[in-house]
């Protein structure tokens, strides 16, 4: 028995773990979720992620380069070279040559080479053009969030407004449907006509139509308010019936978010022809390189492994 109840606890707590309670969302909370959870905005973020790191991609270009390179060969038969004869006989003719064998078998090759750039158009110019470009995507993406936050409140007073007018709907269809109880009480006793009575039915169904429009408009206008909240179009949501206005004053701007991308993008075009103009300019960079050859021979009696 206390296994069973145990088990029916544990089904009761799932069934309401499992229950979705609708949420009354102010303006505000709808807000603050779709500027942390809106689709658009999460990709403008990782945008500014992805300028960052190129960014820093082309202050990379600037630090000094290392390259270590290492090489091993053996040859199971040494290369043949043709050797002028007079080479071996200083009394051969000219144009004859004799086939000759250099090297030893084993062969090492080990080197670090340093690149230093010293000057680089290119590079200073990539420089200050992902600048510029980090720059313009975080005005786009103040843009988006401007965007963001107007759609979010017009489809919320949208909605509000829909509420509005189906509770001013549902008391018409109230005082209609008494209206046309009376009217058919007087049509009983023969005090008005049958057109009387059809034009309230008439009306009374106009309204139940327009009712049904109006609740088919919050579902579409409530979706489209989860879609922008970024959140799943299952989650239940209402809105508050009043808002609380608070009047804010705000700092008077010669320049709209419109304004400073059109200029980060001037600026940014400026500096894509500069950089093309200066492409040609010569570079200087500074190349250090250390080596050493290892040769090697196995047989014996003269087997060794000199580096040089």
């Amino acid at each position: 028995m206390r296994i069973q109840n145990k088990i029916n606890i544990l089904v009761i707590l799932l069934l309401l773990s499992s229950i979705t309670y609708a949420q009354n969302w102010t303006l505000q909370q709808c807000i603050d979720t779709a500027l942390s959870r809106n689709k658009s905005l999460l990709i403008s973020r990782n945008n500014i992620v992805i300028s960052k790191e190129k960014h820093e991609e082309a202050y990379a270009n600037l630090i000094p380069k290392v390259n270590l390179n290492a090489d091993y060969k053996y040859y199971t038969d040494l290369p043949t070279q043709l050797m002028p004869l007079s080479t071996f006989n200083p009394l051969a003719p000219e144009g004859k040559y004799k086939e000759a064998q250099f090297g030893v078998p084993h062969n090492i090759n080990g080197n670090v080479q340093v690149l230093i750039p010293l000057y680089n158009s290119q590079i200073y110019g990539a420089i200050k053009a992902t600048e510029i470009a980090s720059e313009l995507t975080g005005l786009q993406l103040q843009k988006s969030e401007e965007q963001v936050v107007l759609e979010v409140s017009n489809l919320y007073y949208n909605i509000q407004i829909l509420y509005k007018q189906l509770s001013f709907i549902d008391t018409n269809i109230v005082h209609t449907e008494k209206l046309l109880e009376r009217v058919r009480l007087l049509k009983e006793q023969q005090m008005i006509k049958g057109t009387d009575v059809t034009k309230v039915e008439l009306q009374l169904s106009q309204l139940q139509t327009q009712r049904s429009t109006i609740e088919n408009k919050i579902i579409q206008v409530t979706n489209a308010l989860k879609f922008n909240l970024g959140i799943s179009l299952e989650s239940k949501i209402n809105v508050q019936n009043e808002l609380t206005y608070k009047l804010e004053e705000q700092k008077e701007s010669n320049s709209t978010t419109e304004q400073a991308i059109a200029n980060t993008q001037f600026k940014l075009a400026k500096v894509e022809l500069k950089n093309t103009k200066r492409s040609l300019l010569p570079t200087l960079s500074f190349i250090g390189s250390y080596g050493t050859m290892g040769y090697g021979y196995d047989k014996k009696p003269n087997n060794f492994l000199n580096f040089y």
